[in-house]
């Protein structure tokens, strides 16, 4: 559809405008403050719905206002009023009225307000942002679910570093005891044997003491010789138990020269080097579980690193099968692109081609856009714009400062002159 006539009617600076538009370009021109972007309004708050209406749309002085906007096969009739009110009628041409006609218009225009010019002074963000929403493709949750991996991520691949960091600092101890030495075990082995040699040395002692009686007895005996008469009897008896005192000593001599003294001093060692031994013990424990955190990290990181081409990949499928209204037009993050290049870098015909086309692709069932700030565009630009309308088969409404012999309509103190 198409814009067949407008009337306004104290609209913003407008006081009353009957506008029967011809061709596909339709420029309203006009001095400063004079009504120029009223017209333009009229149209948007006629078809756009409540959010295209600004905070006063009725004129200074008046109490209320109205918008007739006819369509091909519509009319659509809005009225204002000075306290906030207003009312909405859409109507077929032979007088029948639609009973949600909001809805009617809003299936009709979807973003009626697109203006290329501003499309092309936007961020590269909000071009993305408008480019994404006119060819159906939301990519937030992706998004959202892309920087959630790339922060753990991140986050994995900066512990990686730290734990490797540290693995670095760690020393390595080889040949060590798999158990941690206990003192106590040792201290149970060291009393085992301080009472074997105590035992040993008991019989040493013993055997000394036999030495110590022999030698005594051999005196006796050499006492008793003198006395062998009278003492015959004393002196086989003492005999008698010097060879059983002799036997025995040779007895236990035998046996203690079979005795070997456990080394005491080994165990103290031990004792001494437990602490070390346990704490290099526990760096080596340290150390095999940083390595494999640090593999269990770099599992992950990578895992993460898949998902996240995963992402990249479903967005590539969905770019690449999008339906885009200019070939070679896309995106990715940076912003809008154009065969390949930023849309920045694209000439102002280019850019100017891109975006008229995204706004007819936008308002496939009322083929009208509304471009302010038109003074901005040159001759050439103008032709280019005007060739364009007529290619998409629609209707530029575009506003100009001055009242050159191009522009179709001139607002004047809000009338058209």
């Amino acid at each position: 559809m198409h814009i067949v006539k407008l009337e306004s009617e104290n609209i913003k600076r407008l006081k009353a405008v009957s506008i029967t538009p011809q061709g596909n370009m339709i420029t309203i021109g006009g001095q400063n403050a004079q009504g120029k972007s009223s017209v333009l309004d009229s149209i948007a708050y006629a078809l756009g719905g409540k959010r295209a209406v600004c905070d006063r749309p009725v004129r200074d002085g008046q109490d209320k206002a109205r918008v007739v906007c006819e369509l091909d096969d519509l009319v659509v009739t809005r009225t204002f009023t000075k306290s906030g009110g207003g009312t909405l009628t859409v109507s077929n041409k032979d007088g029948t009225r639609h009973t949600s006609p909001q809805r009617i218009l809003d299936q009709l225009t979807g973003k009626l307000t697109f203006d290329p010019l501003e499309f092309c002074r936007m961020e590269p963000r909000a071009q993305v942002e408008t480019l994404k929403a006119l060819v159906g493709l939301d990519f937030t949750d992706m998004d959202r679910e892309r920087q959630d991996l790339y922060d753990a991520r991140t986050q994995v691949n900066r512990d990686i570093k730290k734990l490797r960091a540290a693995l670095q600092d760690m020393p390595a101890h080889n040949d060590l005891p798999q158990k941690e030495i206990t003192v106590s075990d040792l201290m149970t082995e060291l009393k085992g044997r301080q009472e074997h040699n105590r035992a040993n040395q008991a019989k040493r002692d013993e055997v000394h003491s036999l030495e110590t009686r022999i030698s005594k007895g051999q005196e006796y005996v050499t006492d008793l010789q003198s006395q062998i008469d009278e003492l015959q009897r004393k002196l086989e008896s003492a005999q008698g138990q010097l060879d059983q005192l002799q036997d025995s000593r040779d007895a236990l001599q035998a046996e203690v020269d079979t005795l070997t003294d456990q080394d005491e001093q080994e165990i103290l060692d031990r004792m001494e080097n437990a602490q070390e031994i346990n704490r290099k013990i526990q760096q080596e424990r340290d150390r095999l579980r940083a390595h494999e955190e640090h593999g269990t990290l770099e599992t992950r990181a990578q895992a993460l690193t898949n998902e996240i081409q995963a992402i990249d990949q479903a967005k590539a499928r969905a770019l690449h099968e999008a339906h885009f209204p200019v070939h070679g037009l896309s995106f990715d993050d940076s912003g809008v692109l154009l065969n390949g290049l930023p849309f920045s870098q694209a000439s102002q015909a280019e850019q100017l081609r891109v975006s008229v086309a995204m706004g007819f692709a936008q308002n496939p069932g009322l083929k009208v856009l509304l471009v302010r700030d038109g003074s901005l565009l040159d001759e050439n630009s103008l032709n280019l714009l005007a060739g364009l309308a007529r290619e998409y088969d629609g209707q530029v409404w575009i506003e100009r400062v001055g009242e050159e012999d191009e522009c179709v309509v001139v607002i004047e103190d809000g009338m058209v002159k």
